[in-house]
């Protein structure tokens, strides 16, 4: 896969670094503009490069930019088309600067895009995909574990498949740092790089009707419910890909009548041959698994 390096004194750029990880692609970032003036030879070796303009210089550096402050992106955007006009550069940033931002969108080999319309990861993928003349990238085995509020059995399985099935490691949402994104920016960013899911339904709520006695039911989380929707909704319910167990007594969707559940409330290894019966399943569809 390509290499991208970002260059970008933001932490939060690391999410985007991490998702096209994710992805199969080979990332690197820079975060400081000092690091990219002082490593230019290796800058170059990359196939394409994510750079802010808005960035600052630590007092303690030594490099001098001579178009100041506010231009030290467009200093590293010189520097690099002095030695290479044609690597592909997303300039992604905040900078409102009309002069700046013509200069880039000038540049045949560039893109400017701004911060300011807050892109999804899953944008930012997409445009970098099309520069590079991907049709989409390779997401190879990154797997997605929904759950509720049964920890035990959560952590059965991700050590089931992690550590039995010698699969890489399972994405878990609170595991993952949130670096100032809300939960449903966070939940997008993991579940548009994951190929594989396994919804795990637990008896967590108490519903009942208006008119119903005091005969408690039992359903799994609204979050686990919601999450497993939008996972059939982008890698499809026919694929395999979105595979569903549960424990306990509880109502399951009225929706998924007749969609096949893993019972695990024996535990994860009890069920452990029909995991791996599904995982085959899915295995004839795609070289992926």
């Amino acid at each position: 896969m390509p290499k991208i390096l970002i260059i970008d004194d933001d932490a939060a750029l690391e999410m985007l670094a991490e998702n096209l990880r994710l992805r199969g692609y080979e990332v690197q970032r820079y975060s400081s503009a000092s690091q990219a003036l002082k490593s230019l030879d290796d800058v170059l070796k990359n196939e394409l490069i994510i750079l802010d303009i808005l960035m600052d210089i630590p007092k303690s550096e030594t490099v001098q930019i001579t178009s100041g402050i506010r231009a030290v992106g467009m200093h590293i955007y010189r520097q690099i088309r002095s030695k290479n006009k044609n690597i592909p550069i997303v300039v992604y940033s905040g900078c409102n600067d009309a002069d700046l931002v013509e200069i880039v969108k000038d540049d045949p080999h560039s893109t400017f895009l701004s911060k300011w319309r807050m892109p999804t990861s899953k944008e930012i993928v997409s445009i970098i995909e099309n520069i590079l003349g991907l049709k989409q990238s390779s997401v190879s085995g990154n797997i997605f574990i929904v759950h509720g509020h049964n920890d035990k059995l959560k952590l059965e399985l991700k050590n089931y498949l992690q550590n039995v099935l010698d699969l890489p490691e399972p994405i878990i949402l609170h595991e993952q740092a949130n670096v100032g994104r809300t939960i449903i920016e966070k939940f997008e960013d993991y579940a548009y790089c994951s190929n594989l899911v396994f919804v795990i339904l637990t008896p967590d709520d108490k519903v009942a009707g208006t008119d119903s006695n005091n005969d408690e039911k039992r359903r799994a989380r609204q979050n686990v419910i919601f999450e497993m929707g939008f996972f059939m909704g982008i890698l499809g319910r026919e694929t395999g890909r979105v595979i569903l167990l549960h424990a306990g007594l509880l109502e399951l969707p009225n929706d998924l009548s007749g969609v096949v559940y893993i019972d695990v409330s024996k535990g994860i290894e009890a069920s452990g041959e029909e995991i791996r019966r599904e995982l085959k399943s899915v295995n004839r569809q795609s070289s992926s698994w």
